[in-house]
């Protein structure tokens, strides 16, 4: 049986994984980068060397099970596919992978970290990538939607200042969450959810009736502006009790509806003029229940959540799966 290894070393966390080439995941191993209490990330530089000591131990697990049958290793050596992206953080997973692959003599496959994610995010979907689809990628410091067709990635829109998952942890932190506290704001909007909401409404319908004190993201085609409501959040923030209350719980809410209905907005205008039918969501911030609740009625298709943070499955599936990126 040919196995796939796959290497990604982004900016949150260290990951390997090994898939057989008919896409059966065996074995997906993972380590988030630490990051100091209080701060909302990490220095490239840091973030470096902390691959550096974590990749080695994974992938020494990995070959020790698997060497004998790996016929490729596939590696994410930039964030996008597009002249001049980069990011030194990549230069790890490449090293390590080129080392791996020289050493096996088996082929070395270049991917991009958005291409991975994207291929992550397609498993267990029905989706045929011989189509064109309008693909969102939501993480930590990305807010992109790409039109995907015949192997080409176009970028299509997105945002023009912050991502939703930066928002999302510069709110986390000020309120005193951990980094990445995406999970944590998810938590508490739907706890307030269940509170504000009767039971068998539509989340994006039943939240109309209910004041937004926050106002609207700034959306011009399929672009946001996000520095407006971080400024209101920071402003709301300092007026709260230091319990995780309902005024806590109320906040998280009303950002996540601000976010979520604004998503739905640039990605309906991406569809229309991409000429698309197909919407894959993919990255850290696609595994937000509550995004995931309110998007239910577009019929968009989302990555299973563990394979929506950082993983290096989607690298090693891509192999001969035929998904044309």
């Amino acid at each position: 049986m040919e196995l796939y290894l796959g290497i990604d070393s982004s900016n949150y966390t260290s990951s390997a994984a090994v898939l057989s080439s008919g896409g059966e995941i065996l074995k997906d191993l993972r380590i988030m980068l630490s990051v100091e209490e209080g701060k909302r990330g990490l220095r490239q530089s840091d973030a470096l060397f902390q691959h550096w000591k974590n990749l080695p131990g994974m992938l020494e697990e990995l070959l020790k099970d698997y060497r004998r049958d790996i016929a490729g290793v596939c590696v994410s050596v930039k964030p996008r596919p597009a002249d001049g992206s980069y990011m030194p953080v990549f230069t790890a997973g490449e090293s390590l992978g080129r080392t791996i692959a020289a050493s096996l003599d088996v082929p070395l496959y270049c991917y991009s970290h958005q291409e991975g994610h994207i291929a992550a995010a397609s498993i267990g979907n029905d989706l045929d990538f011989g189509m064109p689809m309008v693909c969102a990628h939501l993480s930590g410091g990305t807010l992109e939607l790409v039109r995907v067709e015949n192997g080409r990635i176009e970028l299509l829109g997105g945002t023009r200042d912050i991502s939703y998952g930066q928002l999302l942890d510069r709110t986390g932190v000020a309120l005193g969450f951990p980094f990445p506290a995406g999970k944590y704001i998810d938590e508490m909007a739907l706890k307030a959810a269940d509170r504000l909401l009767i039971a068998d409404e539509e989340l994006s319908d039943a939240s109309r009736r209910l004041r937004n004190p926050f106002s609207r993201v700034f959306v011009q085609d399929m672009d946001t502006n996000l520095s407006g409501p971080e400024t209101q959040l920071r402003r709301a923030i300092t007026g709260l009790t230091e319990e995780m209350g309902d005024e806590t719980q109320d906040l998280c809410f009303y950002l996540m509806a601000r976010i979520s209905e604004s998503f739905v907005t640039i990605m309906e205008t991406a569809k229309a003029e991409a000429e698309c039918s197909q919407v894959l969501v993919s990255g850290g911030v696609a595994s937000s229940s509550f995004l995931r609740a309110w998007c239910l009625k577009y019929g968009y298709s989302f990555g299973q959540p563990r394979l929506c943070s950082d993983n290096a499955v989607g690298l090693a599936y891509m192999k001969d799966r035929g998904l044309c990126l």
